[in-house]
């Protein structure tokens, strides 16, 4: 078994504690969430979910910039951007 030591706000971790019948239990959920999140990343392709080249990049963020800068840029619903990440990358939030 490896041990990892991670850091959490701790307001944060007051929130949810008391969900939570013990210590205990909190550490077991912690630990099967990182399992299965584990998991499910050595399930999907490990290809880099961006590959552009620099010179593709710096394109489409001066594509992006100019859309925001005359105002026709589109707005996407933050659910529908998740969705899509989801989709793509394969990633659970």
């Amino acid at each position: 078994m490896c041990t990892f030591n991670i850091t959490i706000d701790d307001a944060l971790l007051e929130r949810v504690r008391p969900a939570f019948s013990s210590e205990d239990a909190l550490q077991l959920w912690v630990t099967e969430r990182v399992k299965a999140m584990l998991q499910s990343y050595g399930n999907s392709p490990l290809t880099p979910p961006c590959t552009y080249a620099e010179d593709e990049m710096y394109s489409i963020v001066k594509n992006r910039l100019q859309k925001l800068e005359s105002e026709t840029a589109e707005l996407i619903d933050g659910d529908d951007c998740l969705s899509e990440i989801r989709t793509r990358y394969g990633i659970e939030a």
